[in-house]
């Protein structure tokens, strides 16, 4: 699937007491870039609401001034609803700091009842997008 990605710079009002990244902050743009990128997937930010968070893990310090990617990626479809990847990644050092997975669900949105979408997954050979897809099939029991 295609990858969307956007990028931040880590600024003093940032941080929290320990002089790192606040996890809130983080979290608020890991959860932007997965809705810009379900957006642009879907292409109606109108029809398009957040239905859950999966598995947030944090597994690096992000410090002042380090300039943090955030890429997105479908990896899982239902009928009206779509899971997204999002990876936090150091980029000048290219570690992976966080990841995480939400999930979108599509309504009409005039009458906000539940709407099917036409977005599918495409066929990979990617072993990292399959075992994302592996990790997000397992929130639904899959």
């Amino acid at each position: 699937m295609k990858r969307y990605k956007s990028i931040h710079m880590v600024r003093m009002e940032h941080l929290n007491h320990h002089a790192n990244l606040y996890a809130g902050q983080g979290i608020e743009w890991m959860m932007e870039s997965t809705f810009i990128a379900a957006c642009l997937a879907h292409g109606d930010a109108a029809g398009l609401v957040f239905k859950n968070t999966h598995q947030f893990n944090f597994m690096k310090s992000v410090q002042l001034g380090d300039i943090i990617g955030y890429e997105s990626v479908v990896v899982r479809t239902g009928r009206t609803s779509m899971t997204m990847r999002v990876g936090m990644v150091n980029e000048m050092t290219g570690e992976l700091m966080a990841e995480g997975y939400a999930t979108y669900v599509t309504i009409d949105p005039e009458t906000r009842k539940p709407l099917a979408h036409s977005v599918v997954l495409d066929e990979t050979t990617d072993p990292e997008e399959l075992k994302w897809r592996k990790t997000a099939d397992g929130f639904f029991g899959r």
